[in-house]
C-alpha cells in the first residue's frame, strides 16, 4: 500500500456517517408505486400517432423510403454542375473527332 493509498483510507475513515432521513424506505417506495401509476409526460398527439405508426413494419419501411429517396435526391441535386457546364459536357461527346460523334454521324447520314 502506498502513502496515497493510506491518506485516502485515513480519510474515509474520518467520513462521518450519514443517516438517512426517518421513513426513507417508505418514501422510495411511495416515490415507485406513483411513478408507476402516472403515464409518461409526452402527453403531445403527434408523439403518441407517431409511436404508434413507428412500431409497424410496414410504415417505419415506407417513412425510411421515403426519407431515403428525399435524401438521395438532394444529393443527386448538389451534385450535378452548373446547367451550362451541363450542356457543354452532353454535346461535346457528340463532337465529330470523338466515336459517338463518328457514329452518330453514319447513322443519321449527316456530313458537315
Amino acid at each position: 500500500m502506498n502513502a496515497q493509498d493510506q491518506q485516502l483510507s485515513d480519510l474515509l475513515k474520518r467520513w462521518p456517517d450519514i443517516e438517512p432521513p426517518p421513513n426513507f424506505t417508505a418514501d422510495v417506495w411511495r416515490r415507485i408505486r406513483l411513478s408507476q401509476q402516472q403515464p409518461a409526460v409526452d402527453d403531445a398527439r403527434v408523439v403518441r400517432w407517431l409511436r404508434r405508426w413507428l412500431w409497424q413494419p410496414a410504415f417505419s419501411v415506407a417513412t425510411a423510403m421515403v426519407i431515403g429517396a428525399v435524401v438521395g435526391t438532394w444529393g443527386g441535386m448538389r451534385s450535378v454542375p452548373p446547367q451550362s457546364t451541363l450542356a457543354q459536357q452532353e454535346v461535346g461527346f457528340l463532337a465529330p473527332g470523338t466515336l459517338a460523334g463518328s457514329y452518330l454521324r453514319l447513322t443519321s447520314g449527316v456530313t458537315p
